[in-house]
C-alpha cells in the first residue's frame, strides 16, 4: 500500500500545475493569487513543513468560493497532504468533497477517483474502496498490472475470493516476471473455494519456478491426495525425498535436464534464479553455462549481458572473444571493437586470429578503414584466417585508393 500512496504523493506535484494543463479552457483557471498560494504550500510540503503547509492550505479554504473549481484544487491538495502523513480518513473525506463538487475536469476527476479508491483501502474501508475502484475500472481502457494486483489483495481482505482469482490472474498474464507472492495469492484463492486442480496447476507453475522449494512439493502432494490420486501423491513425495530439494545438485540436475530436452529458456531461468538466490555460485563455469543457455533461447541480449560479467572474471581472453563476437553480432559496433581488441591482445593460436579478423571486421563497420586494415594485416599471420582475411584487405584497399581518388578530384576542382 505504501507504494501506491507514494504515487498518489508524486501526482500531486503534477496537479498543482493546473494553470498550464487546463490553459486553453476558462473554467479551469485559477486565479494568480491562489495559485500562488497552492505553490507556496507545495513548497512546504517538499521540504517536509507539513504543519505550515496545512494552515496554509486551511486558510485558503476559506477564501475561495465553496463548490469552485478552485475549492476543489485546495481540498485535493490538502487531501494529498492528509495521505502523505497516513490520515487516510482525512484524506479520503476531502477527496470525496472535490468529486462531488462535479467541479474538476473529467480526467483529473478520473484519476482522483483511483487515488480515493486507494486510501479506502488503506484505510481499511474495503468494500467502499473495491466499489470505487471497479467503477474507475470499468473507465478505464486498459488498467494498470499494480491496480489489478491492489485489487486482487483487497477481495482477498474481505474473502471474496473469486475477485482475487479474477485480478490477480489478469495481472499474471500480463506480466512475464510475474511474482512469487502473486502466485501464492492466486494457490491461496483457488484453496479457499475448494478449486483443487486449479490449485494443481499453480502449484506445478511454482514448482517449475521454484523447484527447489520443498513447501510446493508437499502441498503438491497433500493435494493429490486431496482428489484421491494416491500414486501421483506418492510420486511426487518420492521424487522430493530423492532430489534432496533445496540442495544445489539437485537444481543443477533438473537445470541440465532441460538443456538435455532442449528447452534453453527454462535451464536459463532456473539457473539465473538459482544464482540470485545464493542455491547456485556465481562462479565462471555457471556464468558460461547460463550463457550458453541464454544463446541456445535465442536471447542474445541477456546473453551479452551474461558474457560481460564474465569477462571481469576470466583474464584469459577468451571471454573478451565471446562477449565481443556477441557484440558483433547484435551490431553493436563500438561495444564489440573494445572486446575484441582486448581478447587479440590477450590471445594466442587460431583464437587471436579469429578476433583479429572480427576485430577488422567490426572496425569496417565502423568505417575506421586504417585500423581494419591493420587488423585484417595481423588475422593473415594466421594459417585459418588468412584467405578471408586477404580478401578483406584487398577491399579495404580499394575502399582507401577510391577515397584518396575522390580527395584529389575534390581538391583540383576547389582550386581550378
Amino acid at each position: 500500500m505504501k507504494l501506491a500512496l507514494i504515487k498518489i504523493i508524486l501526482l500531486s506535484m503534477l496537479l498543482l500545475s493546473f494553470n498550464a494543463a487546463w490553459a486553453a479552457d476558462s473554467e479551469y483557471l485559477l486565479t494568480e493569487k491562489t495559485y500562488k498560494a497552492l505553490s507556496e504550500a507545495q513548497a512546504l510540503m517538499a521540504e517536509d513543513k507539513n504543519s505550515a503547509a496545512e494552515t496554509k492550505l486551511k486558510a485558503l479554504l476559506g477564501k475561495v468560493k465553496s463548490g469552485s473549481y478552485e475549492m476543489a484544487v485546495v481540498q485535493q491538495t490538502l487531501g494529498y497532504l492528509y495521505s502523505s502523513q497516513e490520515k487516510y480518513k482525512k484524506a479520503s473525506d476531502l477527496f470525496q468533497k472535490a468529486l462531488d463538487s462535479k467541479a474538476l475536469p473529467k480526467k483529473v476527476s478520473h484519476d482522483l477517483n483511483y487515488n480515493l479508491g486507494q486510501l479506502l483501502l488503506a484505510d481499511g474501508q474495503y468494500k467502499k474502496g473495491i466499489a470505487l475502484l471497479e467503477k474507475w475500472m470499468s473507465s478505464e481502457k486498459s488498467a494498470p498490472t499494480n491496480a489489478h494486483v491492489l485489487m486482487a489483495s483487497a477481495y482477498y481482505r474481505v474473502k471474496q475470493y473469486k475477485g482475487t482469482v479474477k485480478h490477480i490472474g489478469i495481472a499474471i498474464k500480463r506480466d512475464k516476471s510475474a511474482k512469487e507472492a502473486w502466485y501464492q495469492m492466486l494457490l491461496s484463492a483457488h484453496l479457499e473455494l475448494k478449486h483443487y486442480k486449479s490449485a494443481i496447476n499453480v502449484l506445478e507453475k511454482l514448482i517449475t519456478r521454484y523447484p527447489y522449494k520443498k513447501e510446493y512439493w508437499n502441498q503438491l502432494a497433500g493435494l493429490y491426495l486431496q482428489q484421491n490420486k494416491e500414486f501421483s501423491a506418492l510420486s511426487v513425495k518420492m521424487l522430493a525425498q530423492r532430489l534432496e530439494l533445496g540442495d544445489t545438485k539437485t537444481l543443477m540436475n533438473l537445470i541440465d535436464m532441460y538443456s538435455y530436452l532442449r528447452i534453453p529458456y527454462k535451464s536459463a531461468q532456473m539457473l539465473k534464479t538459482g544464482m540470485n538466490d545464493g542455491v547456485i555460485k556465481t562462479n565462471l563455469k555457471n556464468l558460461n553455462d547460463l550463457a550458453d543457455s541464454w544463446l541456445a533461447a535465442k536471447e542474445t541480449k541477456k546473453a551479452a549481458s551474461v558474457l560481460k560479467q564474465v569477462t571481469a572474471l576470466d583474464s584469459s581472453g577468451k571471454a573478451d572473444l565471446r562477449y565481443g563476437r556477441v557484440l558483433f553480432d547484435l551490431e553493436q559496433w563500438k561495444s564489440a571493437q573494445q572486446a575484441l581488441s582486448k581478447g587479440a591482445n590477450k590471445l594466442g593460436g587460431e583464437q587471436a586470429g579469429q578476433a583479429f579478423l572480427l576485430l577488422g571486421m567490426t572496425q569496417f563497420h565502423l568505417n575506421n578503414l586504417p585500423q581494419a586494415k591493420n587488423a585484417f594485416k595481423k588475422a593473415t599471420g594466421f594459417a585459418k584466417q588468412r584467405s578471408q582475411a586477404a580478401r578483406w584487405l584487398q577491399h579495404i584497399n580499394n575502399r582507401l585508393t577510391e577515397q584518396k581518388s575522390d580527395k584529389s578530384e575534390a581538391t583540383q576542382a576547389a582550386t581550378g
